[in-house]
C-alpha cells in the first residue's frame, strides 16, 4: 500500500519538520523516498546550490534509515511548485505525499500554504501533512500509531482504512497502535418551512435512535478490522463535526487523524470535504487526507 513516499522540500526548515515522520514509516513499512525540491527557472544560475541541498538532505536521512535495501533520492526541478509535485508523483507512481505546509499563524489558528493547498487539490494520492507545531518526536517513537479515523456512514469514507491498516500493521503487532473508529452525529437538522428552510434540533428520541445505528455501524467495522488481537474502539459524539473530532483526539490522545477528504455521507447527511479543511485549519495534529475511490 506504501512502497514510494515523496516528500517536498524547499530549503527551510519549516519544510523539512515532516522529515521524522517520513523516517518512522519509511523504516516500519520499507518504502523508498524522494525528497522533491522545486525551484523557480529564475534560479537557474543556482541550480548546483538547489541539488546539492536536496542530495545532501537525502543522504543524511538514508544514513539513519534502518533498512539498508530502502533508496533515498534527492531530486531538484525546476518550475512551478504545485504542478511538479502533482505531476511527479503521478509520473513516478507514488503512494503517499508528506509535507509540512507553510503556516501562518492567525487568531490561534494556521493557514495551510498556497502549494500545499493546490497540491491537495491536484493530486489524486494520499497526502500527510504534518504541522509545524507537530510533537517534535525521535523517528520510532510514538509517531503515527494512535489514529482517529472520522466515519460518515458512506463508503467512500472508508476509502482511509487500508491506509490506516497500512501504517499501522507491525505497530499493531508490537503492540503500541490502536485506531479509534468515530462518527459525529449533528444536532440539529435543515427542515423546510412554508418560505425558507431552517435548522432544527433533533429530539432526544431521534437523537437515541441516531446514535444507536451509528454504534452499530462503527462496531461492524471495527470487527472486520479486529484480527490478530488488533486495537480498535469506535466513539459516537453529537455536535458539530469538526469540533467533536478536534476535540475527541485531544482527548485520546491521537497522534494522527486519517480521513477522505470529501465522501457524501449515508445517515449523518455530512460532507467531510468541509469537516476537512476545518481540521486542517484548526488542529496541529498530523492530518492523512485519502481522496475516495470513484464508485
Amino acid at each position: 500500500m506504501i512502497g514510494r513516499i515523496l516528500a517536498p522540500v524547499d530549503g527551510c526548515a519549516r519544510a523539512e519538520v515532516v522529515l521524522p515522520y517520513v523516517e518512522e514509516l519509511s523504516n516500519r513499512v520499507g518504502a523508498h523516498v524522494t525528497l522533491l525540491h522545486v525551484f523557480p527557472p529564475t534560479l537557474h544560475e543556482q541550480r548546483e546550490a538547489h541539488v546539492q541541498y536536496v542530495e545532501t538532505l537525502a543522504s543524511r536521512l538514508q544514513a539513519r534509515l534502518r533498512h539498508s535495501r530502502v533508496q533515498v533520492d534527492g531530486i531538484a526541478i525546476e518550475g512551478k511548485p504545485n504542478r511538479e509535485i502533482a505531476d511527479y508523483a503521478a509520473r513516478e507512481d507514488i503512494d503517499l505525499i508528506a509535507a509540512s505546509p507553510h503556516s501562518q499563524r492567525s487568531h490561534g489558528h494556521w493557514t495551510v500554504g498556497r502549494t500545499a493547498d493546490k497540491v491537495i487539490r491536484e493530486t489524486s494520492k494520499p497526502v500527510l501533512l504534518v504541522h509545524l507545531e507537530a510533537p517534535a518526536t525521535a523517528a520510532g517513537k510514538d509517531l503515527l500509531n494512535r489514529i482517529l479515523v472520522p466515519l460518515d456512514g458512506s463508503r467512500a469514507s472508508r476509502d482511509v482504512l487500508p491506509h490506516v491498516e497500512a501504517i499501522l500493521d507491525k505497530e499493531w503487532l508490537s503492540g503500541s497502535g490502536i485506531v479509534w473508529l468515530m462518527h459525529v452525529i449533528p444536532s440539529d437538522h435543515y427542515a423546510t418551512g412554508p418560505l425558507i428552510a431552517k435548522r432544527v434540533p433533533y429530539s432526544s428520541s431521534e437523537l437515541d435512535v441516531m446514535r444507536l445505528q451509528a454504534s452499530r455501524y462503527l462496531e461492524e467495522i471495527a470487527r472486520r478490522l479486529r484480527i490478530d488481537e488488533r486495537r480498535i474502539e469506535t466513539r459516537v459524539a453529537t455536535g458539530d463535526t469538526a469540533t467533536m473530532i478536534i476535540q475527541a483526539s485531544a482527548e485520546v490522545g491521537a497522534n494522527l487523524i486519517a480521513m477522505t477528504t470529501h465522501g457524501h455521507s449515508g445517515f449523518s447527511r455530512l460532507f467531510l470535504g468541509s469537516v476537512a479543511d476545518r481540521i486542517l485549519h484548526r488542529s496541529t495534529i498530523p492530518l492523512l487526507l485519502v481522496k475516495p475511490v470513484a464508485y
